[in-house]
C-alpha cells in the first residue's frame, strides 16, 4: 500500500488513495476518535481496522455531505453499510445525521468507547496490540459483503427511496441512493459508481446552491467587529459561561405566540426567564403554551424529563414591569404598535439596571423611533432582535442596528444569538428591515393575483411550493404565521380603510400601494379568518386532520373570492396566469427589493439575504436563496427585462422600478455575487495601503 502511494506524485494522490492504503495495510491500524469525525474524517476511520472513540458530547461521527449538495466520495457509501447495516447507513447518509459515541458503539460503528480523554490513546494502543494476533481480512470493510441478503437490501433501499422528501430538490439524495445500491458490488465497481455520482453532484446546480447556502451561513455569523469579542464577553454577564449553575435573569414582555416562543429559547439556553403580560389571562395562556411545549418535547424524546423540569423551575411570571429590576436582558414582544412599545421602553428605562440590555422583537417598526424614548446611554445598547415564528423552532434572527447602536452592542447580540442556538443576520433599520421588507411586494402580489382573478388560492400556493420548491405556499404560510400579524402591519402603515365606517363609505387611504386588494383585509375584519390559530384563514383547518395544521379548501373563502372578483370592473381583473408566471410575479419584485436593500446598506451582502430567506421564510435550500437563484438559475438580464415591462405597465408601482444596482450588474454582465466579491477585494486592497 505504501509503495502504491509512493509511486504517485503528491499532486495525484487523492483521499481515495489514502483510504485504500490504510485499509490494505498489513499492519493493524486503529482510529482514535475525539471530537468531530465527519465526512472524509469518517471515511478515513472506516478504512482503519478498528475504531475507538471518546464518549463525550463533542464526539460525532457521520457523513453529512448531502447538506452541501454532494455525496461521500472516498468510499463512505461502500464501507458504512457493511459495518452498521444498510438501513442505518441509509439513515445516516441520506439525512446527514451524525451519531454520538455511545450510539456509534451500539451501531457497531466503533469497537470501544472511553470516558476519560487521557485513556483514549492507550485504549487505541491496546486494541492495536490485540489486533496484531488477529486476522485483518475480516476487518477490511471494503472486501466484506453486505450484511443483508439481496431481497432484504432491495426492500431497505426501496423504503429509503419512498421516504425521500417530496419535490425537486433531492438530486444529492438520489445520487447517494445510487451509490448505496452499488455497495453489493465488488469494491472497485462500487467505487466507480460512487465516484461518478459524486462528480455529478459536485457540478450540479443543486450542489452549488447547497454549498453556497452552507458558506453563506458561516459568513453571516462572522462578527462584524471581531476585535471587540473578548472585551464584550468579559464585560457583560449575559455571556457568562456559568448560566447553568447560576442562571442569569432575563425577561420577555408579551406572552403571545412569539413571546412564549422567545421565552422557550432563553430557557433552553439556561437563562432564568420572567414572562410578562399585563393581561393575566394572556399571561396564563403563554405559561400553558410553554408547559405544553415542554411536555411535547419530553414525549417525543427531544428533552429529558429532568431538563424540562429544570427549565420550568427557571420560569417566572408577572403582570407588572416593576418586577424586572434584576434583569440583564429584556426582550419586548408585544403587538406591532409603536406607541405601546415606546411606553414600555420608557418604563423599562426607569426600572431596569443600567447594565440591562433592552431589545425589541418588532418585525417592521422603526428601531430609532423606539430608541428615542430611552436615555442616551441606553440608546447605544438598544437594537432589534427579530425572531421568526415559532421562535423556539425557527433558526433565524435578524439583529437590527439603529443609528445610535454601538459596535459593542452588535457584538454582544451576535455572540448571544449564537449562544441561544440561532443563526443571526445583521441588518439595517428600515420598514420591515431585510426579510419583511422583501416580503412586502411578495405578499402584495400574491394576494393581488387572487383578488383580481389571475389565480386561485390553491394555484398560487401550488406554484410557489411545487414549481419553485418552497416549504409552504405564501397563503398557507400566512395562515401559519397569523394573517392578523400582516393586517396589523398594513393598518400601522395606514393601508387599510377605517373599520368604523361601512366599506363603501370609508375613503381609500392615499398611502396605499396601487396594486392592492382588500380581500386580505375583508377576510379578517368580516370573517375573522386569521389563520391556523382560529381554525380558518385562506384555508380551513380541522383538528382531526393533521392535528389542525393541514390546509383544507374553504367554501367560505372560495365564495368570498368569487364575490370580490365579480364586483371588480373588467379593466381591473387580471388574465389567468400559468405557474411559471405566478413565480415570476411573486418573486421577481422580491429579488428587486433585495437589490434595493443592498444599495441602501440594509443588508451587508447578497448572501445574507439568502440566509434570511432560507432560514426564515422557507425558500428552498437547493436553490441557494433568492439572490443566488436570481444570479445563477434565472439570470439577472431576464429579471431586469421583466421588471422594465411591468414598470411600464404599472408606472405607479414602486416595486416594479428596477434597482440601480440590478441595472449596473446587467450592464457589466456580472452576477451580484461577483459584484460584491470585487467590491470586497477592492476594499481589502485599499485597507492595506
Amino acid at each position: 500500500a505504501a509503495a502504491t502511494l509512493q509511486s504517485k506524485t503528491s499532486a495525484t494522490i487523492t483521499l481515495i488513495d489514502v483510504v485504500q492504503a490504510l485499509e490494505d495495510s498489513t499492519k493493524p491500524i486503529v482510529a482514535a476518535i475525539a471530537g468531530t469525525c465527519l465526512g472524509g474524517g469518517l471515511e478515513l476511520a472506516l478504512a482503519c481496522h478498528y475504531r475507538v472513540a471518546l464518549d463525550a458530547p463533542t464526539t460525532k461521527l457521520g457523513l453529512p455531505e448531502v447538506h452541501v449538495g454532494v455525496i461521500p466520495g472516498a468510499g463512505g457509501t461502500q464501507r458504512l453499510p457493511k459495518v452498521v447495516g444498510l438501513a442505518t447507513a441509509c439513515q445516516m447518509i441520506l439525512t446527514g445525521q451524525a451519531l454520538r459515541a455511545s450510539a456509534a458503539l451500539k451501531a457497531k460503528l466503533v469497537d470501544a468507547v472511553v470516558a476519560d480523554p487521557a485513556q483514549l490513546l492507550s485504549k487505541a494502543q491496546q486494541w492495536a496490540s490485540w489486533a496484531e494476533v488477529m486476522p485483518l481480512d475480516e476487518r477490511r470493510l471494503g472486501r466484506q459483503p453486505l450484511q443483508e441478503a439481496p431481497p432484504m437490501a432491495h426492500n431497505i433501499l426501496e423504503q429509503a427511496q419512498l421516504a425521500l422528501p417530496p419535490g425537486k430538490g433531492n438530486q444529492g439524495m438520489e445520487a447517494a441512493l445510487r451509490a448505496l445500491r452499488a455497495s453489493y458490488l465488488p469494491l472497485e465497481q462500487g467505487m466507480a459508481v460512487e465516484s461518478q455520482a459524486f462528480l455529478e453532484t459536485l457540478v450540479s446546480e443543486q450542489g452549488k446552491a447547497r454549498r453556497h447556502a452552507f458558506f453563506a451561513v458561516r459568513q453571516a455569523q462572522k462578527l462584524v467587529y471581531p476585535h471587540l469579542a473578548k472585551r464584550v464577553a468579559a464585560q457583560h454577564g449575559l455571556l457568562s459561561k456559568t448560566t447553568k449553575t447560576t442562571p442569569i435573569p432575563t425577561a420577555v414582555i408579551g406572552a403571545g405566540t412569539m413571546g412564549s416562543g422567545i421565552a422557550m429559547v432563553l430557557l433552553q439556553a439556561g437563562y432564568q426567564v420572567t414572562l410578562v403580560d399585563v393581561h393575566a389571562p394572556a399571561l396564563q395562556k403563554g405559561l400553558d403554551n410553554i408547559a405544553k411545549s415542554l411536555q411535547s418535547q419530553v414525549k417525543r424524546r427531544k428533552l429529558r424529563p429532568a431538563v424540562a423540569q429544570a427549565m420550568s423551575q427557571r420560569l417566572q411570571s408577572t403582570t407588572t414591569l416593576q418586577d424586572l429590576g434584576h434583569c440583564q436582558l429584556v426582550v419586548e414582544a408585544v403587538v406591532e404598535n409603536l406607541q405601546i412599545k415606546q411606553g414600555i421602553f420608557q418604563t423599562l428605562d426607569r426600572v431596569t439596571p443600567p447594565s440591562c440590555v433592552l431589545v425589541s422583537n418588532t418585525s417592521t417598526l422603526d428601531i430609532d423611533a423606539m430608541a428615542s424614548v430611552l436615555s442616551p446611554q441606553r440608546q447605544e445598547w438598544f437594537m432589534g432582535w427579530h425572531f421568526f415564528s415559532p421562535a423556539h423552532v425557527m433558526k433565524l434572527v435578524e439583529i437590527v442596528v439603529g443609528q445610535k447602536t454601538s459596535p459593542q452592542a452588535v457584538t454582544l447580540l451576535q455572540v448571544l444569538s449564537k449562544k441561544v442556538g440561532k443563526i443571526a443576520v445583521v441588518v439595517g433599520n428600515c420598514d420591515g428591515f431585510c426579510g419583511n421588507r422583501l416580503l412586502r411586494p411578495y405578499s402584495l402580489e400574491c394576494s393581488y393575483l387572487v383578488g383580481t382573478g389571475a389565480a386561485s388560492i390553491a394555484q398560487v400556493d401550488h406554484a410557489i411550493q411545487h414549481d419553485l420548491g418552497a416549504a409552504l405556499g405564501p397563503l398557507a404560510m400566512g395562515d401559519l404565521a397569523g394573517n392578523d400579524v400582516g393586517y396589523n402591519i398594513r393598518r400601522e402603515r395606514k393601508w387599510t380603510r377605517d373599520t368604523n365606517l361601512p366599506l363603501a363609505q370609508a375613503p381609500i387611504p392615499p398611502q396605499r400601494p396601487a396594486r392592492y386588494t382588500e380581500l386580505a383585509d375583508v377576510m379578517i375584519t368580516d370573517l375573522g379568518r386569521i389563520g391556523q390559530k382560529a381554525g380558518k384563514g385562506w384555508y380551513d383547518y380541522d383538528p382531526a386532520v393533521g392535528k389542525g395544521r393541514t390546509p383544507l379548501p374553504s367554501k367560505e373563502m372560495d365564495a368570498l373570492v368569487e364575490k370580490y372578483v365579480s364586483q371588480l370592473p373588467p379593466s381591473q381583473r387580471s388574465p389567468k396566469m400559468s405557474a411559471e408566471e405566478i413565480v415570476k410575479d411573486c418573486y421577481f419584485p422580491l429579488v428587486n427589493e433585495g437589490f434595493k436593500c443592498l444599495e441602501e446598506g440594509i443588508a451587508l451582502r447578497p448572501s445574507d439575504i439568502d440566509v434570511v430567506y432560507l432560514y426564515g421564510y422557507g425558500f428552498p435550500m437547493w436553490r441557494g436563496g433568492p439572490m443566488h437563484w436570481a444570479d445563477h438559475q434565472v439570470g439577472l438580464p431576464s429579471i431586469l427585462t421583466w421588471l422594465e415591462r411591468m414598470s411600464r405597465a404599472n408606472p405607479t408601482t414602486d416595486h416594479f422600478v428596477p434597482s440601480a444596482l440590478l441595472v449596473e450588474c446587467v450592464r457589466q454582465g456580472i452576477t451580484v455575487e461577483e459584484y460584491y466579491r470585487r467590491k470586497e477585494k477592492k476594499e481589502t486592497q485599499q485597507s492595506k495601503l
